[in-house]
């Protein structure tokens, strides 16, 4: 199969923005850096990035297939192109509200993270340790991002294999943050730990503050790409 549609290029483009938003969420960063700054072992933190992506992927798959399951609004007798860009106003503006609240509970955030991730993550059993990780994708700025992606491949009305090609990449994408520093502890096991060490300091400090940052301006981008549909 050749993607050469430029719907599937322009719809790409759009899940890139709501990839980083799932990438830069500082409790699955901070989660996995814990597990192996903690030196308990890989099996534990591969439980962590199964059920990362686990969780993404059922966020994900919901939604779209519900968007894409609706019926197209020609068929309907409505204007295709005023509801999608509302759609897709209504997830910006989800987004940013998202972004809003995050920040101002960071503090209650930091404190939550720390008691959880640091005294019990490191003592759980693999099936806790990825329950964790799933229901971490459950929360409101998840959800949000799954309702986000839902609209963007709804609005490109691509095919449905170019539909799944868009999925995975996006998936990746979003993944990406566990994935990376558990294959740099592998490449280069002594000066990772040094890194992730100073990592978890950051996020402890700021982790939330970026999140709540990262999602405004993914909504507001969203929020503009809307308003130029109508």
């Amino acid at each position: 199969m050749t993607i050469d549609s430029p719907g599937f290029w322009d719809t790409l483009w759009a899940l890139v923005p709501l990839g980083l938003a799932g990438a830069f969420s500082w409790l699955p960063v901070t989660g996995v850096v814990v597990l192996l700054v903690a030196g308990t072992g890989m099996r534990r933190v591969w439980a962590f990035v199964v059920g990362r992506v686990f969780g993404l992927a059922l966020i994900t798959v919901a939604f779209v297939a519900g968007a894409r399951a609706l019926p197209a609004p020609r068929s309907v007798g409505l204007p295709e192109g005023p509801l999608v860009a509302g759609a897709e106003v209504f997830a910006g503006i989800a987004l940013v509200a998202v972004g809003a609240l995050t920040f101002l509970r960071r503090d209650r955030e930091r404190s939550r993270a720390e008691s959880a991730w640091q005294r019990r993550m490191g003592e759980a059993s693999l099936p806790a340790v990825f329950l964790t990780s799933v229901v971490v994708d459950l929360q409101p700025k998840g959800l949000v991002l799954g309702l986000s992606s839902g609209v963007v491949l709804r609005a490109g009305s691509m095919p449905f294999v170019e539909a799944v090609v868009a999925v995975v990449l996006y998936l990746a994408l979003a993944a990406s943050s566990v994935l990376v520093p558990v294959v740099a502890t592998y490449a280069a096991p002594v000066r990772t730990r040094r890194w992730l060490r100073a990592t978890q300091a950051w996020l402890e400090r700021n982790g939330s503050v970026l999140t709540a940052a990262v999602l405004a301006l993914v909504g507001v981008v969203l929020v503009v790409d809307g308003l130029g549909r109508f």
